[in-house]
C-alpha cells in the first residue's frame, strides 16, 4: 500500500470518526418543511445571514443553529374587554400568523425567536380591547366580521416593521356574565312578547278591516237592491200607463159594448129611445106610449 493510499484511508477514517462524533454528541440539526434556521458561530462570525432550510446540518460543539417555524400558527387570547354600553364581556380572539421568511435575520436581531411573547401578544391583547370598546355589547355577536377586521387593521399597523405577518384575526368565543345573561333574555323575552302583541294588533285590525268591507258591501248590495226594486216599479208603472193609454185611444164605444154582450155575467137592459135618443116610458096597452119630457142632455 503506497503513502499517498494509506494518507487517504486515514482522512476518510478521520472524517467518519469525526461525524461519529458529532452525532453522538448531537451536533446536528434535522430542518423540516415549515420550519428554517441560521447559523450562529459564537466564537468566529457570529449570527449567519443565510437562510438554512430542509436538510440536516452538523456543526461544532460550540457552534448551534437557530431554528424558526415558517408556517401559519395560531395565537389565542381571552381578553376582557369593556364595551360602549359599560358592559364587562371576555372575548377568545385568535390571530394567525408567521415570521416573514426573508427577514428572519432580521427578527432574530431585533426581537428573537419569541416575538410572539414579546412584541406580538400585547399588542394582539391592546387591538382587541381597543376594537370592541368601539361597539355595544349586541352588536359585536352580530358584527363579528367587521371586527374581526378592525383587530387585524389595528393590529397591522402596530406590528409594521417587525418582521411578521398576519393572516386573519378571527373572534372565536364571547363569554357573557350571569347577570348581563340574565338581563338578555328578560329583554328578548319581552321583544317576543311585544312582537306577539303587534302581530296579534295586526290580525284585530285586519278582522276589524275584513268586517267594515263586508258591512259596505252588504250596504252597498242594499241600497243597489233598493234602487233597482224601484226603478223596477217605475218601469213597471210606466208600462202599465203607456198600455192603459194604448187601450184608451184604440178602443171604442161600439167594441166596449160589444164585449159586455158577449160577458155571459152581463145583464142586459133594453130601453127604447125616441128620436132624440130619449128614453121612452111605455104605458100600459090601454093608455098607449106617451112621451116623458125629460130635461136636456145637459142639465142635470
Amino acid at each position: 500500500m503506497t503513502r499517498f493510499q494509506l494518507l487517504t484511508k486515514s482522512l476518510s477514517l478521520s472524517a467518519l470518526l469525526s461525524l461519529s462524533l458529532l452525532a453522538g454528541t448531537g451536533c446536528y440539526t434535522n430542518i423540516r418543511p415549515g420550519e428554517a434556521g441560521l447559523r450562529y458561530h459564537p466564537l468566529t462570525s457570529g449570527l449567519q445571514k443565510d437562510l438554512l432550510t430542509n436538510a440536516i446540518y452538523f456543526y461544532a460543539p460550540w457552534n448551534d443553529v437557530v431554528l424558526y417555524q415558517t408556517q401559519w400558527t395560531s395565537y389565542k387570547e381571552k381578553v376582557d374587554v369593556l364595551t360602549r354600553d359599560d358592559l364587562t364581556i371576555n372575548v377568545v380572539a385568535a390571530v394567525i400568523l408567521r415570521p416573514v421568511p426573508g427577514e428572519i435575520y432580521n427578527l432574530q436581531i431585533e426581537i428573537g425567536p419569541d416575538y410572539y411573547e414579546k412584541v406580538v401578544r400585547p399588542q394582539f391583547r391592546t387591538s382587541v380591547r381597543n376594537a370592541l370598546s368601539a361597539y355595544s355589547m349586541i352588536k359585536i355577536s352580530k358584527e363579528t366580521p367587521k371586527v374581526s377586521q378592525d383587530i387585524r387593521q389595528a393590529l397591522g399597523e402596530k406590528l409594521r416593521g417587525k418582521h411578521v405577518e398576519i393572516d386573519d384575526v378571527i373572534i372565536d368565543d364571547i363569554e357573557y356574565s350571569r347577570p348581563i345573561l340574565t338581563a338578555i333574555e328578560g329583554k328578548l323575552t319581552k321583544e317576543q312578547e311585544q312582537e306577539q302583541m303587534k302581530f296579534e294588533i295586526n290580525i284585530a285590525k285586519k278582522d276589524a278591516e275584513i268586517t267594515v268591507i263586508h258591512a259596505e258591501a252588504k250596504a252597498k248590495s242594499t241600497v243597489i237592491e233598493a234602487e233597482g226594486t224601484a226603478q223596477a216599479t217605475v218601469i213597471e208603472a210606466q208600462a202599465r200607463a203607456k198600455a192603459q193609454k194604448m187601450i184608451a185611444a184604440q178602443l171604442t164605444k161600439q167594441y166596449i159594448q160589444l164585449k159586455a154582450f158577449e160577458n155571459p155575467n152581463t145583464k142586459l137592459l133594453f130601453v127604447p129611445t125616441g128620436k132624440d135618443s130619449l128614453p121612452m116610458i111605455i104605458n100600459t096597452p090601454t093608455d098607449g106610449p106617451r112621451p116623458v119630457d125629460l130635461p136636456p142632455a145637459g142639465d142635470k
